[in-house]
């Protein structure tokens, strides 16, 4: 008989509690996908969020102490992305309209720290049939509730992208952020092989509470987004 064990992991978050709220409506559901958030008032920040570089592992056997090969799930110094092994995900961000606040043009800095970002994820396991198969009755869901997203290095920091604003006036930037995962067990029958069989990645909101240039603000996409 089959036996599996996953740990559940629901981080409780408690989101900034900015004067803007900005949602996007559903978007189609693709590995890589791309959704338009629109600015909370006239004249605001919009953004454009961008699911993608989402890594599933099938066969699924990874290796928790692994920094390299195909099993790998530490991440190595530098790595902000996701490791062959565990999997995960990165999100990328857009910001448009920031060069007509009224903070940006006075050359204020930002009061705001680091962007922070946060999503639901559900990932489905179980077990492959010889013949490649997958068999729904060995599969089972491991979930996260407004899991926080990793920044990539510093460039969520507000003030470093205010920099790239006033250095590249015909661009747009914004906040990266990623996920890698951690190790799930998988048991499964003889014969069959364990695998990840999706990844649902929803409700990601994307923060920051700056009083001088980007506002207090929670830019929101229900997703869902599919891998």
């Amino acid at each position: 008989m089959r036996s599996m064990r996953a740990v559940l992991a629901r981080p409780t978050v408690a989101l900034l509690a900015g004067a803007g709220l900005v949602l996007a409506g559903p978007g189609a559901a693709r590995a890589s996908d791309t959704v338009e958030i629109p600015a909370s008032t006239e004249g605001g920040i919009s953004a454009t969020v961008e699911f993608r570089r989402a890594v599933v592992p099938q066969p699924y056997n990874p290796d928790p102490n692994a920094s390299s090969g195909d099993r790998q799930c530490q991440l190595r110094y530098h790595q902000y992305w996701a490791t062959p092994g565990c999997g995960g995900f990165e999100l990328g961000v857009r910001l448009h309209n920031v060069r007509s606040q009224p903070g940006y043009l006075a050359g204020l800095s930002s009061a705001g720290g680091y962007f922070t970002a946060y999503a639901d994820t559900a990932r489905t396991f179980g077990c492959l049939r010889p013949d490649g198969s997958f068999d729904h009755n060995t599969s089972f869901v491991v979930r996260t509730e407004q899991q926080p997203l990793s920044p990539v290095y510093y460039e969520p920091d507000s003030n470093w992208l205010l920099g790239q604003f006033r250095t590249y006036p015909d661009r747009d930037f914004g906040p990266p952020f990623f996920v890698n995962f951690p190790a799930v067990e998988v048991s499964c029958p003889e014969g069959t092989t364990a695998t990840q069989y999706g990844l649902k990645v929803t409700n990601v909101k994307v923060a920051i509470n700056d009083p001088n240039v980007f506002g207090s603000t929670t830019w929101s996409t229900p997703g869902p987004f599919y891998a």
